[in-house]
């Protein structure tokens, strides 16, 4: 126990004191004979009178209050209220105030059992018409905001008196053992302090406000109280029954049967005693009142104190002796000691406190203490045997002298020591939060404290909480080689991978995946990690990817090549070319699986792909065509036939690439196929060459298959009209010989084949000209069997000749009608004069005018009229403008992991794989700023758009900028009509700008996204006024250019490029 206060004797003897009030260093006694007398106490404790009013009343002065702020005294005596001003001390405290105070002050008095309620406004005292029955006579009242505390002989009520309406709620009862008045007060935080027997029930008045009152009273023990009014402060008990209370920070004072007793609100430290002080002389004490903060005035019949706080920096020294830091941090926080000083002493005592609790092994509690002291976390890691690597740093001391006593630390084990990991876990977790906004808002590089921290946490979870480790990892500030040797340590092989990949160690992690994936029980066994991890490098790690993949492709090929097939992103940006030479030296049989995945699946147009695709197929067949040829024993009857259905299955793969794919080059192709066999492929090839002639002869005179024939010719008929004559030419004009070596030609087309050559004259009568077939007609062919040959192409020719009689009379009527309409037109007159105006450009036409007349009637000139036709141009290039920046925008938010990747969908546009948001409020952001884009493009006046990733406190993190150049409409037939050359453009752009974005560092989770658009101010007003751009406004932002410090540094990167459909866009990230 420590002295907190000190006691000065102001009145022994002399008057009957009834009431009192206090108010800075004065003290104003109300006696039972009516007078008034003011004393002032200095700091030293020299007594002062300042005024004696020996006739205030001539009733006893019962109850007064003083409103220092006004200089206003309310004084109860004779049944009447006055109002006195206290700064008239010369005047003995004269009723006239003076005061400009324009405020209501309420007043409520207690009249019987009713509370009357008054306000005090331009020096008149009113009564609002408003009251509270009461159902007893009240014993005490305090006032709370809105709500006032009514304490009875039996219980504590309160009621709510919010917009003249009450509400009451019953609290606890007053006491069940002791026939005493009740008493109450504010404490901390408007909380309210009320007695209940030997006890001080700390109560929030504003809980009682969102109960109903169930009308039910509490009569069970304080805990049970204490628990239904739900307190945050526990009751506190008290050496007797209270009789008074006096709130003065840090303390209560409270007046008991034996004297004072002053006590803190909260335990005390280490120690779990609220009494802080007893004062047993000042037990004749009936009033007490505080005056000012530390300044308490106690009252007698006839004798007065003054009890005055003692020096806080010397409580604070014994307070620390007996290791009372809750205490002394309290103290310290009211000291009128400067705030750096105030701040440096209560972090030294909460680390003194911190290391006592961690001391007594309260582990959780000594963190959190260790935290308010804003903790060096080295020193707090210091705590703990062998979670440091280097302990030479020395120890934070603090001020205190020698007689505050230290704390040997404990030696920790067990359960003990799990414990404490524990509590250290939700330290350094906090630590680091602080550490990384630190480090961001200063923007310093060195993070020497976050990868202690980070360490440490390592070593932490892998004695607590494994599960915890890899997220941990994911960070990528931990000390590489003391975390690698730890993880080593705890056989912690996959989070040892996350270490590496994070570090980008790959090729050290690599090599781990590889030596445990033959290791039976270990996490990484198998390839599967591997190829995960492989796939995730991308084109920039090539050469490890080719490299580390050879074990893969050998112990499971078909697994293995989803490192170069998996749907992602990285994957599909390898080199293609690359890859593939890399399997055509290593592992040939996997070349076809390959290709089949990018041209089918990825749809990849390159033509040498397409050629190498045939050129591995063609092996493959000749290869099962050689063995078949080898296997003819009847014992190996099963195994040929499985291959028959592997070569069946080839060569209909091959037939179907020739037949449908227009991207190889057919006469690279053909010079591998061979001339004797696979002749239907051969055929193929020579179609795309065109050379209808080989193509029909290898049908006929080889396979002799006409229908195959006839299918041709029907497919190339609109290239070629004659093609038809060319296959009946064949048939009638057989070769002597076949066309080339080691085949034989078709015994049914040795000679010519009267019987194919009629039926296919038949079938495509309308298709074969009759005066070039003719002479190629055998002569000794029956005419009966051409007749329907004959009749189909008669009747054919006069339904032309009958058509183009008909289309022509048609066209020379239509000539005369139009000839009519023109002379009509050429009839139709029109004035122009000086007040004639151009319906475009709102001008007057000159005397040497240009201009075109619509059929509408309306007149314009020849440039209005040119600049209308290039408008129509220029609204479909806006539109691929805008879907263009659309699809950017929506990559860099994916890239940059700006929004949870769930939100984003796979789709295919510009013939590549992008990522498009499908989160409804983001798509109606980035709809209403590209609508609103698209506005100034079709005026010509955007000048550029910008995409900020910043911070809450509009630090900008990173800035993609598009500059776009006005778009000039584009003539379709001259320039690029199918946009093919703008989607490769756009497809390179994509792959581009995720190689680039990909080796950007992480964003923050803070990170925010907005669009800004660069216009001019006439634009911004013109468009502000436009009512189809209300329901989406934009604000003007403040574009002053920020001074770069010389430490920050800006970095510009170009992202990429575009330059096709006369659309000029480069795009470049600000860092």
């Amino acid at each position: 126990m420590h002295q907190a206060y000190q006691i000065h004797s102001i009145l022994k003897q002399g008057v009957h004191i009834e009431s009192i009030a206090g108010y800075d260093n004065n003290v104003i006694l109300g006696t039972r004979s009516g007078q008034l007398i003011m004393y002032s106490v200095d700091k030293n404790g020299a007594v002062d009178m300042l005024m004696f009013n020996k006739n205030f009343s001539k009733k006893a002065i019962t109850q007064m209050e003083v409103i220092a702020e006004e200089n206003l005294l309310f004084v109860l005596t004779d049944a009447m209220i006055h109002v006195c001003d206290i700064s008239r001390k010369e005047n003995n405290f004269t009723f006239i105030h003076n005061s400009q105070f324009t405020k209501v002050i309420r007043v409520c008095c207690a009249i019987k059992r009713r509370l009357q309620f008054f306000y005090w406004k331009l020096n008149l005292l009113a009564s609002p018409d408003f009251s509270i029955d009461l159902k007893d006579i009240p014993k005490a009242l305090c006032w709370v905001d809105d709500l006032i505390c009514v304490g009875y002989k039996d219980e504590y009520v309160i009621y709510n008196i919010k917009y003249n309406k009450t509400e009451k709620h019953d609290l606890i009862v007053t006491s069940s053992s002791y026939n005493i008045d009740p008493c109450m007060c504010l404490l901390k935080n408007n909380m309210l302090g009320v007695s209940k027997d030997e006890f001080l029930v700390a109560i929030d008045p504003n809980e009682y406000l969102i109960k109903k009152d169930d009308k039910s009273k509490v009569q069970g023990s304080v805990d049970v109280a204490a628990t239904d009014t739900k307190t945050t402060l526990k009751p506190m008990a008290w050496s007797s029954p209270l009789l008074a209370l006096v709130w003065d920070a840090p303390f209560v004072v409270g007046r008991v049967t034996n004297g004072l007793e002053i006590r803190y609100l909260e335990s005390n430290g280490i120690s779990k005693d609220t009494l802080v002080q007893s004062i047993p002389e000042l037990n004749k004490t009936k009033h007490l009142v505080r005056s000012a903060p530390g300044t308490i005035f106690a009252a007698a019949i006839s004798e007065l104190w003054c009890i005055r706080l003692v020096d806080i920096s010397i409580q604070r020294h014994q307070l620390l002796q007996q290791k009372k830091f809750g205490l002394a941090i309290e103290l310290t926080h009211i000291s009128e000691e400067p705030d750096a000083l105030k701040s440096d002493i209560i972090r030294q005592i909460h680390m003194r406190y911190a290391k006592e609790l961690f001391a007594l092994k309260q582990f959780s509690s000594a963190m959190t203490e260790f935290a308010k002291a804003s903790a060096d976390p080295y020193d707090v890691i210091r705590l703990f045997p062998n979670l440091l690597h280097d302990q030479a740093k020395p120890t934070t001391k603090d001020s205190f002298d020698a007689t505050v006593p230290t704390f040997p630390m404990p030696q920790l084990e067990d359960k003990d020591l799990e414990n404490a990991i524990l509590a250290l876990i939700e330290f350094l977790a906090l630590a680091r939060q602080k550490e990384v906004v630190k480090l961001r808002d200063t923007k310093s590089s060195s993070k020497s404290l976050l990868s202690i921290i980070d360490t440490t946490l390592l070593k932490c979870y892998l004695q607590t909480n494994d599960s915890l480790i890899a997220p941990l990892l994911r960070l990528n500030q931990c000390h590489l080689e003391e975390s690698e040797k730890t993880l080593k340590k705890h056989d912690k092989m996959s989070e040892l991978i996350i270490l590496y990949q994070t570090n980008g160690k790959h090729r050290k992690a690599l090599e781990l995946l590889q030596a445990q994936a033959i290791k039976e029980g270990s996490s990484l066994y198998g390839h599967e990690r591997t190829i995960r991890y492989l796939q995730q490098l991308g084109s920039s790690h090539l050469q490890l990817i080719l490299e580390f993949s050879d074990w893969v492709l050998k112990a499971d090929p078909e697994q293995g090549l989803r490192i170069y097939t998996e749907d992602f992103i990285e994957v599909e940006n390898l080199p293609r070319a690359s890859v593939l030479d890399f399997l055509l030296t290593r592992h040939k049989l996997l070349v076809i699986p390959y290709l089949e995945h990018v041209i089918n699946v990825w749809h990849d147009n390159n033509t040498f792909l397409h050629n190498v695709l045939i050129k591995q197929y063609l092996e493959k067949v000749q290869q099962l065509m050689k063995e078949l040829d080898k296997e003819e024993d009847e014992e190996k009857c099963e195994h040929k036939t499985e291959k028959m259905e592997t070569l069946n299955k080839y060569r209909t793969k091959l037939y179907n690439l020739l037949k449908i794919s227009y991207n190889y080059s057919p006469d690279v192709v053909l010079k591998d196929f061979p001339t004797n066999t696979m002749l239907e492929e051969r055929a193929l090839i020579l179609g795309r060459l065109k050379k209808h002639e080989k193509v029909l002869a290898i049908y006929i005179q080889i396979l002799g298959n006409v229908k195959k024939a006839a299918e041709y010719c029907e497919t190339h008929y609109d290239e070629d009209q004659d093609i038809f004559f060319i296959l009946l030419k064949t048939i009638l004009s057989p070769l002597n010989q076949p066309p080339y070596e080691g085949i034989e030609l078709h015994k049914d087309f040795l000679k010519p084949n009267h019987d194919v050559v009629v039926d296919l004259l038949n079938k495509y009568a309308i298709r074969i000209d009759p005066c070039k077939i003719w002479p190629f007609l055998p002569k000794d062919m029956p005419l009966h069997r051409l007749q329907n040959y004959l009749d189909t192409v008669l009747r054919t020719q006069m339904a032309e000749s009958h058509h183009l009689e008909m289309k022509k009379a048609l066209l020379i009527a239509e000539i005369s009608r139009v000839e009519g309409l023109i002379r009509d037109q050429q009839n139709i007159s029109f004035e122009i004069n000086e007040f004639s105006v151009c319906p475009e450009c709102r001008k007057r036409f000159t005397n040497q005018s240009v201009f075109v007349r619509y059929p509408n009637g309306d007149v314009v000139h020849l440039s209005c009229h040119d600049k209308r036709v290039m408008a129509s141009n220029l609204f479909e290039i806006t539109d691929i403008v805008i879907e263009l920046l659309e699809v950017l925008l929506n990559q860099i938010l994916y890239l940059r992991d700006v929004y949870p990747t769930q939100i984003f969908k796979k789709r295919r546009i510009y013939n590549t794989p992008v990522y498009v948001s499908i989160y409804p409020p983001l798509n109606s952001y980035l709809h209403n700023v590209l609508k609103s884009a698209r506005e100034f493009l079709k005026n010509k006046e955007l000048r550029c758009l910008e995409a900020k990733l910043y911070k809450e406190d509009s630090e900008e993190y990173e800035v993609y900028r598009f500059m776009i150049a006005n778009p000039i409409a584009f003539n379709k037939e001259k320039q690029d009509e199918f946009l093919i050359d703008f989607e490769e453009q756009m497809r390179a752009s994509l792959y581009l700008m995720a190689e680039r974005l990909k080796h950007l560092p992480k964003l923050p989770n803070d990170a925010r996204f907005k669009v800004l658009l660069q216009t001019t101010q006439t634009a911004f007003v013109k468009f502000s006024q436009n009512p189809h751009h209300q329901d989406f406004p934009w604000l003007c932002a403040n574009c002053v250019d920020k001074p770069t410090s010389k430490q920050e540094e800006i970095s510009l990167l170009p992202l990429t490029s575009i330059n096709s459909l006369n659309i000029s866009l480069m795009a470049d990230i600000v860092r």
